[in-house]
């Protein structure tokens, strides 16, 4: 199968700061696994995104991913939580430390404070 054939979905440019957390068994160091990492979605689809981070990812590698909703849907403080899997990464240039990779999402949360009466 061609790779412009492979997904199922279609991507939607969509530039946003998210922060991904590694799963323990997957982080290069001690620090990596308890820090939220900055990166940034460039693109995503019903099933996955595409994204640039400071850091190798290694493919197989779960991890958890936060992302503010935009305010202009929900002006209370929303987020949504993802669950994926990291199905390729590679250097994005060879000048600078900068990855990209693609991640399989496998759960979708959302995620907002509600305030409720108790009377």
């Amino acid at each position: 199968m061609a790779e412009s054939d492979r997904r199922q979905f279609p991507r939607q440019s969509k530039e946003t700061t998210i922060q991904i957390l590694l799963a323990p068994d997957h982080s290069n160091s001690r620090n990596d696994s308890s820090d939220l990492l900055p990166a940034n979605m460039r693109n995503q689809s019903e099933e996955g995104l595409y994204i640039e981070i400071d850091h190798a990812l290694q493919p197989g590698s779960t991890l958890s991913i936060k992302m503010a909703a935009p305010a202009q849907d929900h002006p209370e403080d929303v987020y949504y939580n993802y669950d994926g899997r990291v199905v390729w990464c590679k250097k994005v240039d060879e000048k600078t430390a900068r990855f990209g990779g693609g991640i399989k999402i496998t759960r979708k949360v959302i995620r907002a404070d509600i305030l409720t009466s108790r009377f």
